[in-house]
């Protein structure tokens, strides 16, 4: 079962997700460079299928599968059909209006064919062995369960940052036991559905935020979050037990965890043959603006719109129906770019991105 309904709609998140265009960015010219290799369709078929997983409203969807469709154009004029996948709740209205901004495909080329798909990137999508390419963006970090137990000194199942120390907020490593369980059981699932629908030969391009090292994409953001929450309570706009039962069920894995199941022995290495992998922190936009101009007030801005984007669809489902939920929303996000405003210093954020470019064996 999902554990959130998607990212915030009517054309936010397209708005505020430079930060996630940039941490795709750099695993895009694998697969452009490896594309001519997809196998052909096979007779019988009458096009290549490829399928997006996670493509949200869109935006940043349609400008990879573009550049992917011209990159597969050099060597095929076949038909493609592309379809892109996010969870029933999805903005799809936004995702057709990025798709066809003047009433036609915006697909860069002819002959392409689109579709919608509504499910879990964690089950099967498609019928069996109908694709010649699959990819994801910033989507399978989202658990798809919620495990049986609580973490009530935080809000997320991983360590807060180390430059945002509070009294009371910690994780420790046997509270995120059940949450590393339920990444790894979500990536089994993951990789069990793709080798079911991609072709022999077919590609898997996966990239999601992660962490590397002492580093994790979650430092920063989390913490102002947790801290205006704090806050909140201290000023008896929310009951503390709203942030002790509050959980946002998403998971920062490590690039060994991503590539965990494909190893000798593991349960997927005879299903993919790993064709490139890496872990690199990747300069967001707001950041590297900051760093030109020096406009603390900006950067906290565009640092709160980008975070709001994927934070608050789950913060509004935790919030009491008996409390003014729109205000409390507001006055959130405001406290936490006032945060941001005054002590830079404690949430700085460093996005690691993680990807694998894989073949089905």
């Amino acid at each position: 079962m999902p554990t959130t309904t998607g990212m915030k709609g009517g054309g936010y998140y397209d708005a505020n997700s430079k930060a996630q265009r940039a941490a795709m960015e750099p695993f895009l010219p694998w697969l452009e460079a490896s594309i001519e290799r997809l196998p052909a369709p096979s007779q019988g078929q009458d096009c290549y299928r490829f399928l997006d997983i996670g493509s949200s409203e869109g935006a940043n969807t349609v400008f990879a599968i573009k550049r992917l469709i011209r990159a597969l154009r050099r060597v095929s004029s076949l038909p493609i059909q592309v379809g892109f996948d996010d969870l029933p709740s999805n903005d799809f209205n936004r995702l057709f209006l990025n798709l066809f901004p003047q009433g036609r495909l915006e697909l860069a080329a002819e002959e392409i064919y689109a579709c919608a798909v509504a499910g879990t990137a964690f089950g099967r999508l498609v019928p069996a062995g109908s694709l010649q390419l699959a990819t994801t963006f910033n989507a399978i970090g989202f658990l798809n369960e919620k495990p049986k137990a609580d973490l009530p000194n935080f809000i997320l199942p991983m360590a807060p940052g180390p430059h945002a120390p509070r009294r009371g907020v910690d994780v420790t490593d046997q509270d995120l036991i059940p949450f590393r369980t339920q990444a790894a059981s979500d990536l089994k699932a993951f990789y069990t559905a793709r080798a079911a629908e991609l072709v022999s030969g077919g590609q898997l391009l996966v990239q999601v935020f992660g962490r590397r090292g002492e580093l994790s994409t979650s430092h920063g953001i989390y913490d102002v979050l947790s801290d205006a929450l704090l806050d909140a309570v201290e000023q008896g706009r929310l009951p503390q037990v709203v942030y002790e039962q509050l959980l946002f069920p998403i998971y920062f894995r490590s690039l060994e965890e991503l590539l965990a199941p494909l190893q000798p022995g593991a349960e997927h290495e005879d299903c993919f043959e790993v064709l490139q992998a890496e872990a690199q922190e990747v300069v967001v936009p707001f950041n590297q603006q900051w760093e030109l101009d020096g406009d603390v007030n900006a950067w906290a801005r565009q640092y709160t719109g980008f975070m709001r984007a994927f934070t608050e669809a789950i913060l509004a489902a935790a919030l009491p129906e008996n409390l003014p939920q729109a205000e409390i929303l507001e006055w959130i996000y405001e406290r936490i770019e006032q945060r941001l405003m005054t002590t830079p210093e404690r949430y700085a954020f460093h996005y690691i991105s993680i990807g694998a470019l894989l073949k089905r064996l």
